[in-house]
């Protein structure tokens, strides 16, 4: 801890930073990537006594496209006393074992989509969520049921941390006029959930509330129009991606989604003129994590972990993107949007 604070005090014109992510998803790299051509173009503005310096990002790249690759590029990164931030890290499952790694080596993390609770309830000092808890999304999604008077709840949740976080979340904030009739959990492992859905259709509900994320909802999803069940269904940023369309076989309109990212925003435009494309959910989540880090180094006038975190936590008003983090490091005034899946496309709701 105290040799990286040492390397990162020197103020060199090179700030190394590493990207934690699926390899399989390049939505996240891309995102960061768009960010720190802008960052360096513009530089980074670091001061030494009466001397200032113009630095740049360097961004060195690792994987967590399984529970051993998280560990080893965590483990590799606390090696490395040259890099003073991580973003990164795809879940908050692989990111809540990172933060204890990076917090007993003094590296700042910012996590872009991990929105478990326990994050950032350590009371840790490195530890930064660019993104709402499942608390915040929960209460989107409980507001935006009362909205649409969907007052029988059906919730269907995935055997994983995503999964529980959210149904635990869901179930301690349910209160009437709106009450859960049923509440199933399900294995990711399995393909096969046409029983659970069977001994579910005889209940009287208005919507469906799944509790999962990616491809294993999206599975269900197709699952649950093939058996007939027809009602609306609403969850969280794990059904955050396009990609729930194909994977569900073109089952998905009429699924709501809880989101940071309204698509329709100036991120998405600068996107589609670099990549051909439009951005995703986790591109955008890198491009701001980069963002917020880049500005929150130039107001503190080092990359030292310790200064750069204690400016997020008591001296970073009126920041990029307008972002506020609280005493435990959590963004605490990011707006959630409603988006709709509409025959391949997000529409935005509300």
């Amino acid at each position: 801890m105290k040799k990286r604070s040492e390397i990162a005090g020197q103020n060199k014109e090179d700030i190394h930073v590493a990207s934690v992510w699926i390899k399989s998803d390049r939505g996240f790299t891309d995102g960061v990537n768009l960010a720190v051509e802008e960052v360096n173009k513009q530089g980074i503005i670091l001061k030494s006594g009466d001397k200032e310096i113009k630095a740049r990002f360097v961004i060195h790249e690792f994987d967590d496209s399984t529970d051993e690759n998280a560990q080893n590029s965590r483990l590799s990164i606390a090696d490395d006393h040259k890099i003073v931030a991580v973003i990164g890290h795809s879940s908050s499952s692989s990111a809540i074992p990172a933060s204890i790694t990076y917090e007993y080596n003094g590296i700042l993390f910012l996590s872009p989509v991990a929105t478990a609770p326990l994050l950032t309830g350590h009371d840790f000092v490195y530890t930064f969520s660019i993104i709402p808890s499942d608390d915040s999304f929960v209460g989107k999604l409980i507001e935006f049921a009362k909205e649409r008077n969907w007052r029988k709840l059906l919730v269907i949740f995935s055997r994983n941390l995503y999964g529980l976080n959210l149904y635990q979340r869901f179930a301690a904030q349910v209160q009437p006029p709106l009450e859960i009739v049923e509440a199933k959990s399900f294995f990711v492992e399995h393909s096969d959930y046409k029983g659970l859905i069977y001994d579910l259709m005889n209940k009287d509900f208005d919507a469906v509330v799944l509790a999962a994320a990616e491809e294993n909802a999206a599975k269900m999803i197709k699952q649950l129009r093939d058996m007939g069940v027809n009602k609306p269904i609403i969850g969280g940023d794990g059904l955050d991606t396009l990609q729930i369309w194909d994977w569900s076989e073109k089952a998905a309109n009429q699924t709501y989604v809880a989101s940071v990212f309204p698509e329709n925003n100036e991120f998405n435009n600068k996107f589609k003129q670099v990549y051909g494309m439009n951005g995703s959910y986790s591109a955008y989540q890198g491009y701001e994590a980069v963002r917020v880090l880049a500005d929150a180094i130039q107001r503190t006038g080092s990359s030292n972990p310790i200064q750069v975190a204690s400016t997020l936590k008591y001296n970073y008003t009126q920041g990029y993107g307008g972002y506020l983090f609280d005493k435990n490091g959590l963004a605490s005034n990011k707006k959630i949007h409603i988006k709709q899946i509409v025959d391949g496309r997000f529409v935005l709701v509300e």
